[in-house]
């Protein structure tokens, strides 16, 4: 579906990423990711075809886009972006009709052919019922959706988003993800988007492309996590990525207090928590034990009915 080869991206003379190599194939949901200043928004622009390449070559479906007019290469990539929409009076219905352009000419003029397409796109993203609704009648995470739906409506083999999760909250951001992730099954269509969310890309992403000051390191996450490359990029000596789980974990902030916890629960994994964000270090040769039952502690011989009331305990509260 995509492939760059020896690829460098930068503004003017600055090259910020040197000889890329990076492929990915139909169906694919892939997570762009890495520390600011990388170049993740760069790359897309570059691979969308708004910049151009300071060095070697971008192919999608084996066609060198830097050698496709506009017009073609709006019938191999959508690209959606984090600007914010302001026209009031547009409905979500006309918003994804503009994913149409390529094919309806100089007027606009939608035919069935595209009417059912726009139609399928609402259907898709779970927006029909709001179709006629104004775009400053819906919510950020509809009308984030709506964005994704006009891309849909172009039709193209490959959809480039940047940051489409930025500004909502939580539950939308999981919701984003997932419908990404569904599309890309349903579709087959080749999705690749830059995101800070590091916990939902290790979950959903098929590959994972990781972006550092020297160059990109790509895998699936499993890979990527077992080999250290999430600690070589994201991690200091203030916290480090779990390989158990993929999270991240935060190193005590202060104290020389210890601990150990017996027993292998979600009660024991919430006190963890708790302690390692008062500066308690968890060891397992402590002389503090703290037993960690299902509905309550047992420290020394004490018994809590709750993690606040076992730290209470523990520092003599």
């Amino acid at each position: 579906m995509l492939a760059t080869q020896h690829l460098d991206i930068g503004y003017g003379k600055r090259v910020i990423q040197h000889d890329l190599n990076l492929t990915a194939n139909s169906g694919d949901l892939i997570c762009l990711t890495g520390t600011n200043g990388t170049g993740k928004s760069t790359l897309l622009r570059t691979l969308a075809g708004l910049q151009k390449p300071l060095g070697g070559s971008i192919q999608i479906q084996e066609k060198n886009i830097t050698q496709l007019s506009n017009a073609t290469r709006a019938t191999l990539l959508a690209l959606v972006l984090t600007d914010n929409i302001v026209v009031e009076n547009l409905t979500l219905y006309d918003l994804v009709a503009t994913g149409r352009f390529p094919y309806t000419g100089w007027n606009g003029y939608l035919g069935q052919h595209d009417r059912d397409i726009v139609k399928t796109a609402l259907e898709q993203v779970n927006l029909w019922h709001k179709a006629h609704y104004c775009i400053n009648e819906v919510s950020d995470g509809e009308k984030q959706r709506g964005i994704i739906a006009k891309a849909l409506a172009q039709d193209t083999p490959l959809i480039l988003l940047d940051e489409p999760t930025a500004h909502l909250d939580l539950p939308n951001r999981v919701e984003i993800m997932l419908l990404l992730r569904r599309l890309s099954v349903n579709t087959r269509k080749t999705f690749i988007l830059s995101t800070h969310e590091l916990d939902l890309a290790l979950q959903m992403a098929d590959r994972i492309w990781l972006m550092g000051t020297q160059g990109i390191k790509t895998g699936i996450p499993e890979d990527l996590m077992l080999t250290g490359k999430f600690q070589e990029a994201f991690g200091n000596a203030a916290y480090h990525f779990d390989e158990t789980d993929g999270h991240c974990k935060i190193e005590p902030l202060f104290g020389n207090l210890a601990v150990t916890i017996v027993g292998q629960n979600t009660a024991a994994l919430w006190l963890e928590r708790a302690l390692h964000r008062c500066g308690i270090h968890v060891t397992h040769d402590a002389a503090l034990r703290i037993e960690a039952h299902d509905n309550h502690f047992v420290v020394n011989g004490r018994t809590t009915h709750s993690v606040e009331e076992t730290l209470d305990v523990i520092f003599g509260r």
